[in-house]
Formats: structure tokens, C-alpha cells, sequence
């Protein structure tokens, strides 16, 4: 057989010096020592002597109660009688009470006595030349003690833990501690098992389980379970588990957080959509309550109107009356003068009296028909000048009155409006002459700068500079030193707008701040400044953004202002805006502003169209004001223009108002003649011509007195018609009188309230929908259209009301199960009440819950979305990569731990003629779960371009479902996942077994069960060899020459013939251990040439056991009195 280690030499490791034992099973009340001096010896003894108390020592020493395992030379049943507690008292044997019918366990030491035990190893590394004493100490005290000891002295129980060092009070560990210092004392098992293992350089627990196994391990049985469970280390695959859940349970609650917020919205959504129908319904029911109080005013002032003007046509028709009834008496009158005249020259039979009377009222009539017909001439002479009819009768002449006072009416009305024209025209006069002289100081004050600000900001500029002595460049303003850029000319109008209150603003250096106070808070500047003190110091750059769309990108601040981090610090803070006439971008974003100018922040939504907002000569940014000067000398040239045309105007007004007052004054004069009598010389010339026929006949006939008779009789009946008639006239008169009188009370009852312009439109447009524009001609035709409005005002009211109603109703049923959401949605989202503790399911609170839902979709959502997004990015997908590539890095792990294992494996004959060696392999299970593992871990970890450069929202969301799956599984299965977990499940172990000449491959091996009893016991320690090189870390330059090189096989030639019994010498020899063989008397010659001593063990009345070390020389001197005593 091939040396394994070159440059490991046979002192290398902690080789075993002495084991001693106090009170221990059989070995009671002296201390027995067993002399190994690093050597490999061999332990024998008679079967019960006391050798597996020996080793179960060792055991006790060196492996954790939970993996130790007591006499495994025995059967099952048997290991059970053994135990920390049986060895600590002694227990030898069971005696049978007659007296009890009980067996009773038989003990060599008793409460009474206060007994204690010591076990005691002590090794020593020849090559390091480093020594350690490992030490148990138990005693009882009410209960069973235990200390353990690591110390780096050499101790030993006489001297250190005899009867005259040891007491139950506990000063022996004060005394030891003191006497030898670094010795360590404790409670702890687990703590001194770590610092012994530090100390022998053990790669982990299973190297002491290992130990163990060597003890009593005969047959490997299967070589998966043993690879996986004694040579590979189990992982911290739950503490990696934890970590990346403790990950993802900070994502999922990020993501809970988005979820609550969506479904939030989800719930909102028609809430607020509901609400937005429901205030119109509001609105709209307000709107026709309204109308209720407007209808009646509007259809008063209709009918108030109707009335006037049918008033007016009844004054008419009055007056026509009346001067029908003047004219009447005055005939009346004249029929009755002449009636008295004629009776009297009847009861005087006087033809010349008659004829004298008749001359008298002929003259009397011409005089009259004279002045009436001169009153003609000057009615004539007015109309003609009105364009109206000469020489009326009397149905003309009211038509004319009724012409005149329509155009006298109409006259007024021009009158008025035109006083307003001139008004109007004259206040816009002094307006732009007010104008011309602002811009002529603006173009003066423009000529002598650069910049676009105001000119009463720079006026109060130059004071400020004056006061400080310094120039006015030192105290800029913003808009000075910032401009547009000339590539960004679309969007120039809206950014002037966002920034145009912030150009305005006067930036103080620190060092002027204190007197532009002073100076400020005593003066009265005529007008608003804002101003910044700007201290000197250095500002913390922000990352300026780079997208095209940034407000910020179309922008440039001056070159070499000093002002240029506090100008990039304050924009970037205030005015990252997003620039965009997509409205589902600006609807998303939280600052944003379209080339129309409608801004947004957050919740807060502006657009102002003022008109100065919106002309360039009110733009303030830039350092350059070449543009404005041209702007305001164009609008100098339009304002001087405008003065001309204005004062054009106003005279033009002036000459028609003049036309308009000469023609009223005509009007006045014609309108003087109201009654027709006073023109009508026609009802004259006919009584002359009358009075003229009767003196014609009476110079003509003979008989005078029949002649007046038959006149008389004819005056009678003209007089007896004429009263006919003036009783038709009075009688007209009174009903038209009457219904005057009427209309006229009713008038002064109507109560009208002005509307206001919006008001009236309102109502004009609630009657064209009613088809009711035309104008009523008559009260009765608008008390039709009254009563239509009304009927329907009143049934569209009543189904307004009630949809309203139901829209609240719908609405508050809505709010309910917002605040009291179901218990589904409570126990995903247990927050749930908390966000809604301030809310109430009632619609007076609507408000609130808007400000809720736009807090939510505007700021909270958004922010939520960025937090997981940046969790994602910064801590999930780096824990799901970590954890991945750590959970393969664990079959790496294997992968390299399996060629360590082989390097031992390579260099061993396992078999001879022909020479093998074996070859520990693995290969991928064909198990589903764990397959099923890898693809759900291999979904969740991302795909870097799809998820980081092109930013897939769909397949981040599908990237997070994945983890959700795969943690979930992982979190709710525990058998599941500690199987899948565990790589060690991933992969099948075997062994192959290759010919040393080619290094082919010829037999596979995955368990013992074909093999015969010795082949089974030679592949067990071949394999356990391998292990324990690999967990000892005898194969590891850094490890082999601190590492333990001890161990302890019993009955190791039970099963083996004497071939196999050699290889496992020699393989033992190769890996440069220390063995303690323990075998019974019968197998003592197959050790012999390997051993360096030898123990014998020996028990003396089945309760007294003695060990006995001998070197080898006395060893072959007493080996036949060893046959003898174990025969005896």
C-alpha cells in the first residue's frame, strides 16, 4: 500500500497519552489509568470484565449524550441498561427479593456516601508540541452534577480532582482555574465540546458523531443515508430560509401595502364616481329650487311688461276717446246754441234777428276754423320734418301721436346708450393714454438693461443697490438668470408661467441681507417683492433629472453665476416638473404641466388664462431683452393707434347724440299736440257751410216762420243724434277706463325682483327647453306658458329629489362597507380600521374620502409602488440571488467535499489481484419535489435585461408572484421544505470501484447487501476512514497537524477473517491514526503486529473491574496467564 500523507509524520495530531477514571461503573474507589502514549494499543479483557466501560468513557469524553451510543458491543436491549446515571453509580447487577417478588438493581456507590466520578483524557501533539487534559466531574447534590474541563496543562484525577482537592462546595474549580490558568470550567456540553473541537481542529459535530460510529459500526448498510447523514454537513438551509422570508415578509408587507391601496381605490373608485352624480343631481335639484324662486320674478316682469305696454295702447285708445268727446260737446254745444236761438226767434217770428244771429256764428266759426286751420299748417310743417302724414283725420292723427312717442321712445333708449358708448370709450381713452406712459418709461428703462423684469422691480432694485453701493448685477433677480432653451420654444409660454412668480424673486447675497431689511421694513415700495437671502455655503446637489420630459431639461441657468447651486437646488425642489400633453402621463405624474399651461401638484390642479398671463411681453426669464423691447414698442405702436381710434370714435358719438337731442326737440313740439280738435277745422267749415245754407234760405222763402220751425226741428235732431253719439262715446269710455283701472292695479300689485344676467340666462335657457322663447303677446297666453313652466319645474323637481335620494342612499351603503369592510378584506388588510378610524359612512364627509382616494392615487400608491420596487431591486432579488446561488453553492460544496473524500480514497488498495481503489460519486436525483424546488426557485429569481433595463411592469408583478409562490410553499410545508432544502437530497451517493492500472470502472456499489460479511465490514471502514480524514480534517494542509488522531474500534475482528482484519490495521496505519482496538483474548494475535501495548481488563466478583497496561514486551510474557484468567 501507497504512503497517503508525505508530509504527515507519525507525531502529527493529538494522540491519546492516558485515560484515567474515578468511580466509574465497576471502577470504584481507586483511579484506574489506561498508558496509550499516542500509541496504537489494544484493549482486551474478558467478556463483562469492563472493557465498554472503558470506552463508553472515551464516548463520554468526547461525543454529546444525544449522539453517544453505550455498549454498542451488545445487543439492543442491553445498551439501554447503560448510562451516564448506571456508571456514575455503579450498577453492577440485579438481585430477586422473595420477601418483594421484585428484582432490585444492585449498586456499588450510594447517596449516602457522597460520591463522585472523574473521567480524564489527556492528549498531547508531538508535533506542535501543544497538550490539552479534557475532564468530567459528577457529583450528586439532590441531583446529579456535571463539570466539564478543558485545560491546556496536564492534569490527572490524583493530583487535581483527588479526595483532598475535591469538595462539594465547589472551591476546586477556583483552586484549578488559579493554579492553571486558561483552564476553561463549565456547565455547557456544547460549550466544551467547542472549544475541545477548536482546539483538535474538527470540522464540525459530525466529527464527534463520526467518533462514535468507529466504536461500534460493523456494516454500513446504505451509502446514501450514510454519506448524507455522517459525512456531509447538514446546512444552515433554515437559517437561509429565514433570512431571505425575513426579506420578503418586509416585501410582501410593502406589497400588502399596494394591494390595500389598490383595492382602497378599487372601493373609492365608484364612490367618488357616485359622488361626482350625485353633487350634480344636488346641483341640479339647487339649480331648480332656484328656478322656483326665478320663474316667478321672470314671468312677474313678463307680464309687468305685457301690462305697460297695454296700459299705454289703452291711454291711446283713452285719449282718442276723449278727443272724440271734445268733439262732440263742442258740436254739441254749437247744435245748442243755435236750437236756443231759433226758439227764440220762433217765439219772436224775427227773420232779420235770425239773420244777425246767423252772421254772428258764421263769424264766430271762421275765427275758430282760422286758428285751427293755422294749428294744421304747423302740425304739417312738424310732420313733414318727422316724415309723417300732412292733413290727417282723425284715425291718422293717433296713429301719428302713437308713431311719435314710439320713435321719441327709441330716441331716449339711443340717447342712453349712446352716454354709455361715450363713457365707455372715454375711461378707455384715459386707460391707454394711462398706458402709452408706463410703456414709454418701460421702453426707457429697457433700453438702459438686458433683463425682461418689470420696471418697478427694477426701480426698487436700483434703490437697494444705491443704499448698498454695489452694482445691481450683485442683487439679480432669478428670472435674470434663467432662460428658456431656444430648442424648447413650444413649451416657452407654459414654463413662463410655472416660473414666472419665481423669476420675480430678488436674490440677497447673506452679507446685504440685514440692511435690505432694515431698508425694506422702512419704506413703502408701491408695489410686492419677494426676496431670498442666499447664504454662502455649499449646496448638496440632488441628482438633476435626465428624462427629455423634465421641466428641468429645457431650462439653462446663466454661465458663471454664483447663484447656480442655489438656483439648481431650488428648482429641483420646486419645479421638476414633467412636460407632457399626454394626459394619462400627466394624470399619473405628480407635478406636471402641458404646452396649454395646466399645472399640477399632487392634488392640486391650475390653469390661468388671464390675458396677461399669456402674452410675451409679461415673460420675465432671460438675460437678454432684445424680444421685449420689440414686443413693447409693438404695443406702444397699437396703444397710440387705439388713443386715434377712440378719439375718432368719441367725436363720431358726439355729432349723433347731437342729431338724435335736434331731433327730440322736434319730437317734443310735435308730441305738444295731442288732441285732434285742436287741427280739426273740417268740423268749422261744415257748421259755416250749414249756418250759410240756413241765412240762403230764409232770404229765399216767404214763409220765415216755417222755416225756423223746420230748422229747429233739424237742429233738435242733430242734437238728439250727437247725444246718441256722446252716450256710445261715454259709454266706450268707461269700459276702457274701467279695464284701464284694472290692468293698472294689477300692475302695481305685481311684485318684480331684477334678475342678474346669470340668473336670467339660467331661466331663458330652462323655457327654451320648454319650447317657450316666443313672446307672449297677452296675459292670458303667458298665464299658459306660466302654468306649463310650473307643471314641469314641478315634476322634473320631485325626480330629481328622488334620484338624489337614491344616489345618497347608494352612496352611504357604499362609505359603510368602506369603513366596515367585510372580514375577508379585514383579515388580509388588519391596518384596514386604522386608516378609516376618522371617517364616517355619511355623505357630508365625501370630502374626506376624496382627499383619501387622491391621497391614495396621487402620493400614497405612488410612493408604496416606489418603496416595493426599490425593495425589490436593493434587497429582494438580491436576497432570492443570494439565497439561490448559495442553496447551489451547497452542491458545489458537496461536489468538493466528495473529491476531498476521494483523495484519501485514491491512494488505498482496496482490493488485490488486480489492485482496486474505490471512488465516492454523486449524481441528480429523479425526485419531483425537488425538481419541482429548482423550477419554482429558478422562476424567482430575475431575469436582469427583461426586469433592470427594460422595466417590465408585467414581469416585475409576475417576478414577485413567483417568489410569493415559491416562499409560501416553503413557509407552509416544512416536511417539504426541509427535504428540498437540504442539497444533500439532491443528489444520490454511491461508490465505484476503478483497477489501479487503467483506472476503468468496474463495479458500482450503493449499499453492503450483496457483499459477504467480511467484504461489508472492509467497504464499512474504507468508507468511515474516508469520512473520518475528511472531518478530522487529516487530509487539510491547515488542519493535519492539529487535528485529533484517535480512535477506538470495539470488537473489531468479530466479523472480519484475518485478511480483512489486516486491511483495516493498515488503513488505519495509512490515515496516521492512533487505534484503540478493543477485541476479545481470541483475536489478540491479528493486532499484535500493529499494537505498541496492551490493556487488560479484569473483573473480580462481577463488581470490582481492573485494568492492567502492559508494554508489549510484558505483554508476550503474560499473554498466556491472559488465556488462563479469562478462562478462569
Amino acid at each position: 500500500m501507497s504512503t497517503l500523507f508525505n508530509s504527515d509524520s507519525k507525531e502529527s495530531g493529538f494522540r491519546l497519552q492516558y485515560l484515567e477514571i474515578y468511580n466509574w461503573g465497576t471502577f470504584h474507589n481507586k483511579i484506574y489509568r489506561l498508558n496509550t502514549n499516542g500509541q496504537t494499543s489494544l484493549l482486551t479483557g474478558a467478556n463483562g470484565s469492563g472493557k465498554t466501560t472503558l470506552i463508553d468513557a472515551l464516548l463520554t469524553l468526547l461525543v454529546p449524550a444525544g449522539k453517544r451510543f453505550y455498549n454498542q458491543s451488545s445487543g439492543t436491549d442491553q445498551r439501554k441498561d447503560r448510562g451516564e446515571e448506571s456508571y456514575f453509580w455503579g450498577y453492577y447487577g440485579k438481585t430477586f427479593s422473595e420477601d418483594s417478588l421484585q428484582s432490585k438493581t444492585e449498586q456499588l456507590r450510594n447517596k449516602d456516601s457522597n460520591p463522585y466520578s472523574v473521567l480524564l483524557a489527556y492528549f498531547y501533539n508531538a508535533a506542535t508540541m501543544h497538550q490539552i487534559t479534557l475532564a468530567q466531574v459528577r457529583w450528586y447534590s439532590g441531583e446529579l452534577k456535571r463539570q466539564f474541563i478543558v485545560s491546556p496543562h496536564k492534569l490527572n484525577i490524583n493530583d487535581h480532582f483527588g479526595s483532598g482537592r475535591f469538595d462539594m462546595k465547589g472551591d476546586w474549580k477556583k483552586k484549578l482555574r488559579l493554579e492553571y490558568p486558561k483552564t476553561e470550567i463549565t456547565d455547557s456540553f456544547k460549550e466544551y465540546a467547542s472549544l475541545f473541537s477548536n482546539i483538535f481542529g474538527l470540522r464540525s459535530e459530525k466529527a464527534l458523531s463520526l467518533f462514535n460510529q468507529t466504536v461500534g459500526i460493523k456494516v454500513l448498510g446504505d451509502l446514501n443515508t450514510f454519506i448524507r447523514s455522517q459525512m456531509l454537513e447538514e446546512t444552515e438551509a433554515e437559517g437561509e430560509f429565514l433570512k431571505l422570508r425575513e426579506n420578503y415578509d418586509s416585501l410582501l408587507s410593502s406589497h400588502r401595502a399596494i394591494q390595500k391601496d389598490e383595492t382602497q381605490l378599487k372601493m373609492l373608485e365608484p364612490i367618488i364616481s357616485n359622488k361626482t352624480a350625485w353633487q350634480e343631481l344636488q346641483d341640479r335639484n339647487r339649480e331648480l329650487q332656484m328656478l322656483q324662486d326665478l320663474l316667478p320674478a321672470w314671468f312677474n316682469k313678463q307680464e309687468k311688461d305685457i301690462l305697460e305696454n297695454e296700459l299705454e295702447q289703452l291711454q291711446k285708445v283713452q285719449q282718442k276717446t276723449t278727443s272724440i268727446l271734445t268733439g262732440i260737446n263742442e258740436h254739441l254745444q254749437t247744435l245748442n246754441l243755435r236750437k236756443d236761438e231759433l226758439i227764440a226767434q220762433k217765439a219772436n217770428n224775427s227773420v232779420d234777428e235770425q239773420l244777425r244771429s246767423i252772421e254772428k256764428s258764421i263769424h264766430y266759426e271762421q275765427k275758430a276754423l282760422e286758428a285751427k286751420r293755422n294749428k294744421m299748417e304747423e302740425y304739417n310743417m312738424l310732420a313733414d320734418k318727422l316724415e309723417l302724414a300732412p292733413n290727417p283725420d282723425e284715425q291718422q292723427f293717433h296713429e301719428n301721436v302713437y308713431g311719435a312717442d314710439v320713435l321719441k321712445g327709441a330716441h331716449d333708449k339711443q340717447l342712453e346708450t349712446l352716454q354709455e358708448e361715450m363713457f365707455h370709450y372715454k375711461s378707455s381713452l384715459t386707460a391707454e393714454r394711462t398706458q402709452a406712459t408706463r410703456l414709454e418709461e418701460e421702453i426707457d428703462s429697457f433700453l438702459n438693461r438686458k433683463s425682461n423684469i418689470p420696471y418697478e422691480l427694477v426701480r426698487i432694485r436700483q434703490q437697494l443697490a444705491d443704499m448698498l453701493d454695489v452694482q445691481e448685477d450683485d442683487l439679480p433677480f432669478a428670472g435674470e438668470l434663467i432662460r428658456v432653451k431656444d430648442s424648447e420654444s413650444h413649451w416657452e409660454n407654459a414654463i413662463e408661467k410655472v416660473l414666472h412668480n419665481f423669476g420675480l424673486r430678488l436674490l440677497v447675497p447673506e452679507e446685504y441681507i440685514m440692511d435690505i431689511n432694515r431698508y425694506i421694513n422702512s419704506n413703502n415700495l408701491q408695489t410686492r417683492l419677494v426676496y431670498h437671502k442666499v447664504e454662502d455655503e455649499s449646496y448638496t446637489m440632488l441628482r438633476m433629472p435626465t428624462e427629455k420630459t423634465s421641466l428641468l431639461q429645457k431650462i439653462e441657468i446663466k454661465p458663471g453665476t454664483i447663484f447656480k447651486e442655489w438656483l439648481e437646488n431650488q428648482l429641483l425642489d420646486q419645479f421638476d416638473y414633467t412636460c407632457t400633453d399626454d394626459m394619462a402621463v400627466f394624470n399619473k405624474s405628480r407635478k406636471a404641466v402641458t404646452s396649454n399651461g395646466l399645472t399640477r401638484q399632487a392634488t392640486r390642479h391650475e390653469k390661468d388664462d388671464r390675458p396677461n398671463r399669456s402674452q410675451q411681453n409679461s415673460y420675465v426669464l432671460g438675460w437678454n431683452n432684445k424680444n421685449k423691447l420689440r414686443l413693447l414698442k409693438a404695443e406702444q405702436d397699437e396703444c397710440n393707434s387705439n388713443i386715434e381710434s377712440l378719439q375718432h370714435s368719441i367725436s363720431q358719438l358726439e355729432e349723433s347724440r347731437k342729431a338724435i337731442a335736434t331731433a327730440n326737440t322736434l319730437m317734443n313740439a310735435f308730441l305738444s299736440l295731442r288732441n285732434y280738435s285742436e287741427i280739426n277745422w273740417q268740423t268749422h267749415a261744415g257748421v259755416i257751410e250749414s249756418f250759410t245754407r240756413e241765412k240762403t234760405q230764409l232770404l229765399k222763402t216767404s214763409d220765415k216762420y216755417q222755416v225756423i220751425c223746420d230748422q229747429l226741428d233739424e237742429a233738435i235732431a242733430h242734437i238728439q243724434e250727437k247725444e246718441k253719439e256722446k252716450e256710445r262715446a261715454l259709454q266706450e269710455k268707461g269700459r276702457i277706463d274701467d279695464k284701464a283701472a284694472e290692468k293698472l292695479r294689477h300692475f302695481n300689485q305685481l311684485k318684480v325682483n331684477k334678475l342678474d344676467d346669470i340668473s336670467l340666462q339660467y331661466v331663458l335657457e330652462y323655457l327654451s327647453d320648454l319650447s317657450l322663447t316666443e313672446p307672449a303677446e297677452t296675459t292670458a297666453e303667458l298665464a299658459a306658458y306660466r302654468k306649463r313652466a310650473d307643471d314641469n319645474l314641478k315634476a322634473t323637481l320631485h325626480d330629481a329629489m328622488r334620484q338624489a335620494a337614491e344616489k345618497e342612499a347608494e352612496i352611504t351603503r357604499q362609505l359603510s362597507a368602506f369603513v366596515m369592510p367585510s372580514k375577508a378584506i379585514h383579515d388580509a388588510y388588519p391596518e384596514w380600521l386604522g386608516d378609516v378610524s376618522d371617517l364616517q359612512p355619511h355623505v357630508k364627509y365625501l370630502e374626506e374620502f376624496t382627499s383619501l382616494y387622491e391621497n391614495i392615487k396621487y402620493q400614497r400608491l405612488i410612493e408604496h409602488k416606489e418603496r416595493f420596487r426599490k425593495y425589490m431591486d436593493t434587497s429582494m432579488l438580491n436576497a432570492i440571488t443570494n439565497y439561490r446561488a448559495w442553496i447551489y453553492g451547497q452542491e458545489d460544496l458537496i461536489r468538493e467535499v466528495m473529491d476531498d473524500l476521494n483523495e484519501p480514497l485514491r491512494n488505498i488498495t482496496f482490493n488485490k489481484n488486480p489492485d482496486t481503489y474505490l471512488q465516492l460519486e454523486c449524481r441528480h436525483v429523479k425526485d419531483v419535489e425537488i425538481r419541482n424546488f429548482k423550477e419554482k426557485l429558478s422562476n424567482a429569481v430575475p431575469d436582469s435585461f427583461k426586469y433592470h433595463l427594460e422595466k417590465d411592469a408585467v414581469y416585475g408583478e409576475q417576478l414577485f408572484e413567483n417568489i410569493k409562490v415559491l416562499i409560501t410553499e416553503l413557509q407552509q410545508n416544512e416536511a417539504w421544505r426541509r427535504k428540498v432544502t437540504d442539497v444533500r437530497n439532491w443528489l444520490d451517493f454511491g461508490a465505484k470501484e476503478y483497477y489501479i492500472a487503467d483506472n476503468k470502472a468496474f463495479k458500482y456499489y450503493e449499499d453492503t447487501a450483496s457483499l459477504s460479511g467480511g467484504e461489508k465490514a472492509q467497504f464499512t471502514y474504507t468508507i468511515l476512514g474516508a469520512a473520518i480524514a475528511y472531518q478530522f480534517g487529516i487530509n487539510e494542509a491547515n488542519r493535519q497537524h492539529r487535528s485529533l488522531r484517535f480512535i477506538t474500534v470495539d470488537e473489531a475482528f468479530s466479523k472480519l477473517d484475518p485478511e480483512k482484519s489486516h486491511y483495516l490495521m493498515e488503513y488505519c496505519g495509512q490515515l496516521n491514526l492512533q487505534l484503540l482496538v478493543v477485541t476479545p483474548l481470541d483475536k489478540l494475535n491479528i493486532a499484535e503486529p500493529y499494537i505498541h501495548a496492551c490493556h487488560f481488563v479484569s473483573n473480580k466478583n462481577k463488581r470490582d473491574s481492573v485494568v492492567y497496561n502492559f508494554t508489549m514486551e510484558e505483554y508476550r510474557e503474560k499473554k498466556k496467564d491472559f488465556a488462563t484468567t479469562t478462562a478462569d
